[in-house]
């Protein structure tokens, strides 16, 4: 599917070198993908420290424990996304620089 979305992207005269960028190359892509990076690190943390809870028997204790920890990781990484995305998003500032 993706292929074909593709290939009518650049039909279109959309894409790199055709007078256009590709929709996948759209900054709010770009941000969309750092939104869904925090939610699935703590969703996805929160998830394996209630498994962890049920397996050992000690609910609520391991649930919190990886909902901070998803919470620590999610805001780095986005974060760290985030700061390259201003990067690259910002023009060169013409002095040496940037």
């Amino acid at each position: 599917m993706l292929d074909r979305f593709a290939r009518a992207t650049f039909a279109r005269g959309h894409g790199p070198g055709k007078g256009g960028e590709a929709i996948w190359n759209s900054p709010a892509l770009g941000l969309l993908g750092i939104g869904a990076f925090l939610a699935t690190s703590i969703a996805g943390m929160t998830v394996v420290g209630n498994l962890l809870d049920r397996h050992f028997e000690t609910e609520p204790v391991l649930t919190l424990v990886f909902l901070v920890l998803g919470m620590l990781a999610g805001f780095y990484g986005a974060y760290v996304q985030l700061r390259d995305f201003m990067k690259s998003s910002l023009p060169p500032d013409g002095d040496g620089n940037g």
